[in-house]
């Protein structure tokens, strides 16, 4: 019962190391318009809300979003495994990945570096200033 005991905590020890560096989407992503107009919604969370995590399916046509009710300070919510897995669900079984963190496009592409002031969305942008950020960062083809 031990050894049996051993081999699970350590079977799920391994799946947490493999998932905790994965989390963050890599790669060529081109995202449905659905999908933008949905992150577009992520952005503009009026205060006292605040945009937390926005995953989206490898095909791009799938979503989920997180945000913090209170605030900036989110102690309190899911997880990133909880919000990948809701995701996938969402996009029949499609993996997802992590795209945004608060109003910081993580996912690098070769075009985006993932951090800094290029990766940067704002809420206030409109609909077309943001559609064109995306196609610059090479996530979009605006239409």
């Amino acid at each position: 019962m031990k050894k049996f005991l051993l081999v699970i905590i350590f079977g799920l020890l391994m799946t947490a190391n493999v998932n905790a560096g994965s989390k963050w989407g890599k790669g060529e992503l081109q995202l449905d318009d659905y999908v933008v107009e949905k992150l577009i919604e992520y952005l503009r969370i009026k205060p006292p809300g605040t945009p937390w995590q926005f995953a989206v399916s490898i095909d791009g046509r799938g979503y989920n979003y997180y945000y913090c009710a209170s605030g900036a300070n989110c102690g309190v919510g899911g997880t990133s495994g909880q919000i990948l897995e809701e995701c996938s669900i969402y996009s029949d079984g499609v993996p997802c990945l992590l795209f945004a963190s608060r109003r910081s496009i993580r996912w690098k592409n070769g075009i985006n570096p993932g951090k800094g002031k290029v990766s940067r969305l704002s809420g206030k942008w409109s609909d077309n200033e943001i559609k064109a950020k995306l196609t610059e960062l090479g996530f979009y083809k605006n239409k």
